[in-house]
């Protein structure tokens, strides 16, 4: 059985379990220490406004990962963490907050709150990760579209690591309804690109092409197929384009148990460590 954490003071999700004591740590006490439990609460809301849409309200992760973690590798203090909300991560999902948007006595605010989230509580997420590895090999279908650790074909998101990204609510929902919650690319001026976009093309001869959009520009898109072949085509020579958004290529989940997928969730939520 997996754990994961949850911020103080509130609800335990019920995907989650029930909570176990964590021992406080002696370094986030003391990085919070230079702050009152008014500025404390202030940061709280501040997060909440700027950072629970995707790092999750709790601080147990969603599109975003989860914050409430021993350690974040890229952020081991107080300090970083204010780096990393004013800069951004080149390369991720991850965007720096201007001072006009957020000014520097709220960015560390947020940060002292973000550090915070180590003085958390375990909580036990339900399933059996080997089994879950189990699940993903034997099913047929997750490697003819994801890569992990090499293997697999890249038509969705390689999930490699994937723990480290999503949270655990997040994974659930993508398996039990895969349309409901489908990865978005923000980066700059592609913020709310569709990052996995399946397409239906029909060329002028009637070639039918189906697969998820790779790229595309004002004249050609590119799609990757289910077998994996990159297709590159003119607009020019299309009868028909069809982009579905709000669908995904990926099937739903309808034929596993419950049990398989609380022990596909925790294997999942493993990836990454």
């Amino acid at each position: 059985m997996r754990r994961g954490v949850i911020g103080r003071g509130g609800p335990v999700l019920a995907i989650l379990g029930a909570a176990v004591a964590l021992a406080a740590s002696p370094l986030a006490a003391q990085e919070t220490l230079a702050f009152s439990d008014e500025e404390l609460q202030r940061g709280q809301r501040l997060y909440q406004a700027h950072c629970g849409r995707c790092h999750g309200v709790l601080g147990m992760g969603g599109e975003g990962p989860g914050l409430a973690v021993s350690r974040l590798p890229r952020a081991p203090d107080h300090a970083a963490v204010v780096d990393v909300i004013r800069d951004g991560i080149p390369g991720t999902g991850m965007p720096g907050l201007r001072a006009t948007i957020l000014p520097d006595e709220e960015a560390a605010l947020v940060a002292a709150h973000v550090i915070s989230l180590r003085e958390a509580q375990l909580v036990e997420i339900p399933g059996d990760p080997d089994r879950g590895r189990q699940v993903f090999e034997t099913t047929g279908v997750c490697y003819s579209c994801h890569i992990v650790e090499g293997r697999g074909v890249g038509i969705g998101p390689e999930l490699t690591g994937i723990g480290m990204r999503r949270g655990p609510e997040y994974l659930r929902a993508s398996l039990v309804d895969p349309s409901a919650e489908l990865p978005v690319f923000r980066s700059g001026a592609r913020s709310g690109f569709a990052q996995y976009l399946p397409l239906r093309a029909v060329t002028s001869d009637g070639t039918v092409y189906e697969g998820m959009r790779a790229n595309e520009d004002a004249f050609t898109v590119q799609l990757v197929t289910a077998t994996g072949s990159i297709v590159s085509l003119r607009k020019a020579d299309l009868a028909e384009l069809e982009k579905r958004f709000g669908h995904s290529l990926m099937p739903a989940t309808a034929s596993l148990s419950s049990e398989d997928i609380d022990n596909l969730i925790a294997y999942l939520a493993g990836l990454g460590g």
